[in-house]
């Protein structure tokens, strides 16, 4: 999940299903001792986007995920921001990366959030702005594929992974040939045949616990960003504004959330970030909202600290 709407409603969204049946039989490896209940993990997007800077790191997961061997990365950058005009809004990707055969957008959402699927529809179109300079031929397209990680079941069938391509409605088999691939991937999943390493790398996500040599090559990686100094204070910030965020409440059921709620989660954030001095720009990116929504939160932080 990038910087932008992880606190559109920052209530955890569990399956209330606990456990994995499938994960019993993994051979269980001790993490690294230095990690305690406390700290940030690799839920938290800014660790993950630094973790999936490493080439071999962002490969694997790319692997597990598509089922494919991926056989290069030439371009890679944690946090990307992508902005075709000054009056469009822009996007910022958590981990973007490209071969000579497609780009990869890679997201994890660890926090619920409503309308993901139109948001996936609309990175997926930022991306594919960028590939193309004027008058080159469409065929020069590459594979566009957009990757949701959620900490939740974004479409409540409790699966562990759900693919989306544009084929024809009146002939299934009929593939349109655009090349653009959705997938969400929910932690909390138990149906679905997918391959054990996938099954273990999203089990980690959803645990913090260690079952193979690539999740304790994750859980170092982990370490190492949590305990540098260049990032740990943005680190901890957004850790914080998110239990701030978060009321005293989770959601245990997939009940509604209502948009009173939303508001009321996102003002708080807006209001929390302004304390910090965060631009009007830079925290209209983290809320995820438009900057009139944003002026009148302002306006009404304004006249609280007036009075």
């Amino acid at each position: 999940m990038n910087f932008q709407a992880f606190t559109r409603v920052a209530f955890t969204f569990r399956n209330s299903k606990k456990g994995n049946n499938n994960m019993q039989n993994t051979t269980k490896i001790p993490a690294q001792k230095e990690k305690t209940s406390g700290e940030p993990t690799i839920r938290n997007h800014l660790i993950f986007a630094l973790v999936m800077r490493k080439k071999k790191m962002v490969m694997t997961c790319l692997e597990r995920i598509l089922g494919i061997e991926i056989r290069d990365i030439v371009y890679i950058e944690p946090e990307k921001t992508i902005e075709v005009a000054a009056t469009i809004r822009g996007i910022r990707v958590d981990v973007y990366c490209a071969n000579d055969d497609a780009v990869y957008n890679i997201e994890l959402q660890a926090y619920f959030q409503t309308f993901l699927g139109k948001r996936s529809r609309y990175y997926q179109d930022m991306l594919d702005m960028t590939l193309l300079q004027k008058g080159e031929s469409y065929k020069k397209l590459k594979y566009n594929i957009v990757i949701f990680i959620c900490t939740f079941d974004p479409f409540g069938y409790d699966r562990y992974m759900y693919t989306f391509e544009n084929r024809c409605k009146e002939i299934p088999s009929l593939s349109l040939g655009d090349e653009t691939t959705k997938i969400f991937l929910n932690t909390t999943g138990n149906i679905g045949d997918i391959p054990s390493p996938l099954k273990s790398f999203l089990h980690y996500i959803e645990t913090n616990e260690v079952t193979d040599d690539y999740t304790r090559e994750i859980d170092k990686e982990v370490i190492e960003v949590r305990n540098d100094d260049k990032w740990r204070n943005n680190i901890m910030t957004i850790e914080q504004v998110l239990e701030d965020c978060a009321y005293d409440t989770e959601l245990k059921t997939t009940e509604k959330v209502t948009k009173k709620v939303t508001n009321d989660v996102t003002r708080k954030f807006v209001f929390r970030m302004l304390d910090r001095n965060l631009s009007d720009e830079e925290i209209c990116e983290l809320a995820d909202i438009p900057m009139d929504q944003f002026a009148a939160y302002k306006e009404e932080y304004d006249k609280q600290k007036s009075e």
